[in-house]
């Protein structure tokens, strides 16, 4: 290609990497949304009692099986292999047919393994009352199912943003969302808000535990339909010999030893969690953690997974082409583009933890939306660490090296489990606190590792511009958070509940917004202005 061609694609690939974002940002913010709408539904029916963490815990072991198989050992495999296969002269079709055909044997046949290992995975990672361990084995019953169709969602999802079809991938989450909470909304109908003294009927487990599932099940078969109209046709192949799948399998040892690891340091901190709460029930535990997690993971999943998403095949290209100075690029853009947004975001979360939890979680008791403000603050400080790691997942595995990937993880999780024990040592009421700070300090730790590694990897990073950009947009939130916060504090004095809870943070957040923005302005962080400019355009459109 000549250097005015390579001239004139970068900007098509910028564009096509903008609209790409914003389509699934757009998804993304949609399913976010719904999501809080779902927890503020599943707050109200079961809070933050044994019953919930009962839910919480069966509900949440699917996604441990799933980030094994999808999040890492799929996204590991499949993008860089079908971005090979489809310069062969059949597109690839027999080796993604042979390929898919594995995978979803895979994902199928360990869902039935969980699901018929249920009692034993529950005994293995918590320690409840006797009454709560068997209401959670009975919800895992019928929330372990959800891998198989976790895993068809994971497998055709990245069929999809391989051939650079986005959109579907993050908007099909929607469906998903709108069942559970037409689920929660039938089961408050029906049974009203559970107490933590409630006795559960089978009706009531297979109303909450049901439509859990349900709704993954829609959300998998969901992506069939914009694959078979983009063109895509799978017809299952056997015989994986001799067909190029052993080049696929090269890194799957060790992103699969990496995942175990990570999982089992997350069934670690949710067994401590449980065996804490066993001596205290008071103190906050899994469903608190969870809570916050979902907030915290709302910057995240809007920005970073959004522009990282659209990033991976355009990596994994430039590996495959041993194009270091395009490997350079994109990985100084995933690690300056959503920082934009990212660090003001986060830094807003902790500046207004508690309005943030009281509006979206009105249903819980003001003890208990403490606690998770404490552990969402605790978690929200390191959201871009948080990114940066999850954009080295995509940097090791679009570089086919999962001897790296391991042992960064290695890394995180040891430091994270090390927080773990140390909640056993502070107060009570701070464990969930204390493995939270944990999450935060094990990301960073791991994410300037990366940084580094890479570096020397890519034979050097415009990092001294990164950084700048780091330090100046942190500087500017958080003197607007801490003006927000203070001026939540003030109004909180005077008013209480629900419509209190709203002023606050609708009043501080815009002044938040608008001292940041006008912070940004002073310090000429002129990243703001070029992430802001697209939106400002649309709107001027509009009117």
């Amino acid at each position: 290609m000549t250097s005015a061609a390579q001239t004139s694609a970068k900007p098509s690939a910028a564009a096509s990497l903008g609209r790409n974002s914003a389509l699934m940002a757009a998804g993304t913010l949609t399913s976010r949304v719904l999501g809080l709408v779902r927890a503020a539904l599943l707050t109200a029916a079961v809070g933050a009692t044994l019953g919930g963490d009962a839910f919480a815990i069966a509900n949440t072991l699917p996604n441990y099986v799933y980030i094994l198989l999808s999040a890492g050992v799929l996204n590991a495999v499949l993008i860089p292999q079908i971005t090979k296969a489809m310069a062969r002269d059949d597109g690839g079709q027999d080796f993604v047919d042979r390929l898919l055909t594995a995978s979803l044997l895979l994902v199928f046949g360990v869902a039935i393994a969980a699901t018929v290992a249920a009692p034993l995975l529950i005994r293995l990672t918590t320690d409840l009352p006797e009454y709560h361990h068997q209401l959670t084995v009975a919800f895992a019953f019928i929330c372990l199912p959800q891998i198989a169709f976790y895993g068809l969602y994971a497998v055709l999802g990245q069929v999809l943003n391989a051939r650079d079809q986005f959109a579907a991938f993050m908007w099909t989450p929607v469906l998903a969302n709108l069942v559970q909470i037409a689920g929660l909304i039938g089961f408050l109908a029906l049974w009203g808000p559970q107490g933590g003294g409630a006795v559960w009927s089978s009706s009531m487990v297979w109303m909450l535990g049901g439509t859990s599932t349900l709704g993954i099940v829609v959300q998998g078969l969901a992506l069939v339909i914009p694959l078979y109209r983009g063109g895509f046709r799978w017809r299952p192949r056997f015989g994986f010999r001799g067909h190029g799948l052993g080049s696929a399998s090269k890194i799957l040892g060790w992103t699969f030893t990496a995942l175990v690891l990570a999982q089992l340091g997350g069934l670690f901190l949710q067994w401590a969690m449980t065996v804490i709460r066993g001596q205290d029930e008071s103190v906050a535990s899994v469903a608190v953690q969870q809570y916050a997690f979902l907030l915290f993971m709302l910057p995240h999943s809007f920005v970073t997974t959004s522009i990282l998403t659209a990033l991976y095949p355009q990596m994994s290209r430039a590996f495959n082409a041993r194009d270091l100075p395009e490997a350079r690029r994109l990985l100084n853009r995933g690690m300056s583009l959503p920082a934009v947004a990212v660090i003001p975001m986060s830094l807003g979360l902790v500046a207004l933890a508690l309005p943030v939890v009281r509006v979206v979680f009105p249903g819980m008791v003001h003890d208990q939306q403490v606690d998770v403000a404490w552990v969402l603050a605790a978690m929200a400080i390191g959201t871009m660490a948080f990114g940066l790691t999850t954009l080295q997942q995509r940097y090791c595995f679009a570089r086919e090296d999962g001897r790296t990937n391991l042992a960064l993880q290695g890394l995180l999780t040891a430091v994270h489990m090390g927080f773990g024990l140390l909640a056993f040592v502070v107060p009570k009421h701070w464990a969930v606190v204390t493995i939270a700070l944990g999450q935060t300090i094990a990301n960073g730790i791991a994410a300037i590792v990366f940084v580094l590694v890479a570096r020397r990897q890519l034979q050097g990073l415009n990092l001294a511009t990164v950084w700048r950009l780091y330090v100046r947009l942190t500087l500017a939130a958080a003197f607007a958070g801490l003006v927000a916060h203070g001026v939540a504090w003030v109004i909180g004095r005077f008013s209480s509940g629900f419509v209190g809870a709203l002023l606050e943070l609708g009043v501080a957040g815009v002044l938040f917004v608008g001292i940041f923005l006008g912070a940004s302005k002073l310090m000429r962080i002129v990243e703001v202005d070029e992430f802001l400019a697209p939106v400002l355009r649309r709107l001027r459109l509009v009117r």
